[in-house]
């Protein structure tokens, strides 16, 4: 019979942190482009692991919030039912070496398949998803596919109201106050964070940097 506490991790109840002594090698870490969240977060994004950003609200600085690790991959890079279509000029403009992958589906099941199967893919340097929610077996999935694979995720989703675990990495929730807000609801060995600046009009083009 399975002890009391391996049901609550299996079930994704249970937060799970990290001693000391589970220490990452350098090459596991993909620079975030960001000297502030790289320390919250340890020296950046996690490989072999699914990332949660809850936005209250899409187009407030997600995506710029994610662009330098997306400028830093060499392959293309899958996005799964992304709110607006990419616009490869405006992408390209901000240094990204190959067009994204761009795939809409509406059905979840057909989407969380389609995620599972990029995450196992050489060819691609980064998944990033739109979900309005995921549930805690769909994100244990993926990440310990994510984490078999060393591949490197992202899953937008809206605020939650939910307080249930979830397996992700890091989560972070976004808001945009004068500029976008970062705040650190869950990290790798470490304790939430409170919201942080985050100077993402930077990589904007000056007109719209002008109209931020």
């Amino acid at each position: 019979m399975a002890h009391p506490l391996q049901e609550l991790v299996h079930k994704g109840w249970l937060w799970q942190g990290r001693t000391a002594a589970e220490q990452i090698a350098p090459e596991q870490l993909q620079d975030s482009g960001w000297p502030e969240l790289n320390r919250r977060l340890g020296g950046g994004w996690l490989r072999g692991a699914v990332h949660e950003l809850q936005v209250q609200q899409s187009f407030q600085g997600e995506l710029a919030l994610v662009l330098p690790v997306l400028r830093a991959q060499t392959q293309p890079c899958l996005w799964i039912n992304p709110p607006a279509q990419p616009y490869w000029p405006g992408l390209a403009y901000q240094q990204l070496k190959c067009p994204p992958i761009w795939l809409h589906e509406q059905d979840t099941k057909q989407a969380l398949w389609a995620f599972e199967q990029a995450l196992q893919s050489r060819a691609l340097g980064a998944v990033v998803a739109w979900f309005d929610d995921l549930d805690s077996h769909a994100v244990r999935r993926l990440q310990q596919t994510a984490a078999q694979h060393e591949q490197l995720a992202f899953v937008l989703t809206p605020w939650q109201a939910t307080t249930e675990a979830r397996a992700y990495v890091n989560r972070l929730q976004l808001h945009w106050q004068q500029q976008l807000q970062v705040r650190v609801i869950k990290r790798r060995g470490g304790w939430p964070l409170p919201p942080a600046p985050c100077a993402v009009t930077q990589l904007l083009p000056e007109r719209r940097r002008l109209s931020a």
